[in-house]
């Protein structure tokens, strides 16, 4: 069973739960070797089981858009992805237009969650909530 619990950007339990993956040379690597960032303005969506972070997704919320530019998921698994994916549009849909820089190998499980693609770059896509 996967939980998922949601955590503002600067919340010491943010550093606790995704610290040490955000600084994995594995998980960098999965994030096409981009920094994973934070601030005040991010709500961070971790999924738990067994007591260990199996991945996350964190949500830059601005006045009408929210947008998820990095993420992790442990071997993909689709069962985490939905779950996050399903929590985001549960707790963000309403209130924000929702949108994703995706790597193009999750396209299919952003799909599967809602997501459809806005555009297409050589190694991401631009998805929107619909």
């Amino acid at each position: 069973m996967v939980d998922i619990i949601k955590v503002t950007g600067e919340d010491p339990l943010l550093y606790e739960l995704v610290g040490p993956l955000v600084m994995n040379e594995d998980v960098l690597a999965y994030n096409l070797n981009y920094p994973f960032r934070t601030s005040s303005s991010f709500l961070w969506f971790i999924a738990i089981g067994n007591g260990h972070t199996l991945g996350f997704i964190p949500v830059k919320l601005g006045r009408s858009k929210a947008k998820i530019n990095n993420y992790y998921v442990a071997d993909d698994d689709n069962e985490v992805f939905s779950a996050l994916l399903q929590e985001i549009n549960a707790a963000l849909l309403e209130e924000y237009e929702l949108e994703a820089i995706t790597q193009l190998r999750h396209v299919p499980e952003f799909e599967k969650n809602g997501f459809t693609i806005a555009l297409n770059w050589k190694r991401y896509a631009k998805m929107i909530a619909v």
